[in-house]
């Protein structure tokens, strides 16, 4: 993350809600932010009655685990197991599919994402749904049997490399995403500042994902603009904004008009949810414009797809290029503007776009 340049050029109750899933449809997988926070802290602990740490040797071959014996019954209190457990049978469900030998470890089963991602000093007690597993090397019917699993909601292959970001690099690369085998993929990240804190649901397997130390450095920035003027009473967009993360805490740092743009369409999608989920703390309500699935997966020309307005506060969304955003009269009054690229994108590239030296690299 650099900070390029800054300058400016112009002067929770409980809630009741139902939006439908963008992968499966339910009603469930998607809650508003308000019920997540209000029990945020106490939502992955042990209850009294649950077993202690099994302490397994998550870098010892499963032969070894399952002869030194482990005991996978949930707690018969609050129906909670143990993150590990809930992998050492993900294990052995591959390696009775062939997907995987006895002599592979926990490490290797995949990366274990939880259906709630917030910061944890401890492992989590898993229930129904709460982990969505991105795998290597694994076929649909093992996926299948995986999410026979009570806890795991979602199996996800990846595609390429670890190092490879999930969706578009930009409008002129191919879509880089990952293959959802079973289940559904979509879930949630707390993200924290001295703002405040939103909920960001994303599409996962279509999703760049964020690990607790990238999301961090980021609020960092905004916290320091924050601090520096640049964002009370401002203008500000956000040109590639991906579920909305970035601009929406923007939000609740003062900004009175926030642009939230983006080319892919999972993103605008996962954005226009994050705004419904955190409108209480948004003080905003949402009017779409235009329906989302007759949009090209890839945005040419910058449509705008709806509105959030509340409190003095405006939120426009865009679909469509940044290269070509900044052309448009709507977005031409702004202050300052967030591009948030992926690692392997050099972000300097796109500052030729404005020349006021309104930028702000993330």
């Amino acid at each position: 993350m650099t900070l390029v340049t800054v300058a400016t050029t112009s002067t929770t109750s409980t809630e009741s809600t139902s939006i439908s899933c963008p992968t499966c449809g339910g009603s469930e997988c998607i809650e508003p932010a308000g019920n997540i926070l209000d029990n945020l802290y106490t939502l992955y602990m042990a209850c009294n009655s649950c077993p202690p740490d099994p302490k397994l040797k998550k870098d010892a071959p499963f032969r070894i685990i399952e002869e030194e014996g482990y005991d996978n019954t949930p707690c018969n209190n609050c129906g909670a197991r143990h993150l590990d457990i809930v992998m050492v049978e993900a294990l052995a469900v591959m390696i009775e599919y062939g997907c995987r030998s006895k002599e592979a470890r926990l490490f290797d089963v995949g990366t274990p994402l939880i259906a709630i991602g917030c910061p944890l000093a401890f492992a989590p007690r898993l229930k129904n749904n709460d982990l969505i597993l991105i795998a290597d090397n694994i076929d649909p019917l093992v996926a299948e049997k995986l999410i026979d699993i009570p806890e795991i909601k979602g199996v996800i292959k990846r595609v390429g490399t670890p190092t490879q970001s999930v969706g578009i690099l930009d409008t002129d690369s191919e879509p880089h995403t990952y293959e959802l085998l079973a289940g559904c993929d979509v879930r949630c990240d707390v993200v924290a500042s001295s703002f405040g804190e939103l909920c960001i649901y994303k599409s996962q397997s279509k999703i760049h994902i964020e690990f607790g130390r990238e999301s961090p450095a980021k609020m960092q920035v905004l916290e320091r603009l924050y601090m520096q003027g640049h964002l009370t009473r401002k203008t500000v967009v956000d040109g590639f904004c991906g579920p909305g993360t970035l601009g929406l805490m923007c939000v609740l740092a003062g900004a009175e008009h926030v642009i939230l743009n983006d080319a892919w369409r999972t993103a605008i999608e996962n954005t226009l949810i994050n705004i419904e989920v955190n409108k209480e703390i948004l003080e905003v309500e949402l009017e779409k414009f235009v329906d989302i699935s007759t949009l090209p997966d890839i945005g040419d020309e910058p449509i705008q797809v709806a509105q959030a307005k509340g409190n003095g506060i405006v939120i426009d969304v865009f679909h469509g290029d940044f290269r070509k955003l900044l052309n448009l009269e709507e977005v031409d009054a702004f202050d300052i503007c967030l591009i948030d690229t992926y690692p392997s994108v050099d972000a300097t590239g796109f500052t030729k776009y404005d020349t006021t030296g309104r930028m702000v690299i993330i």
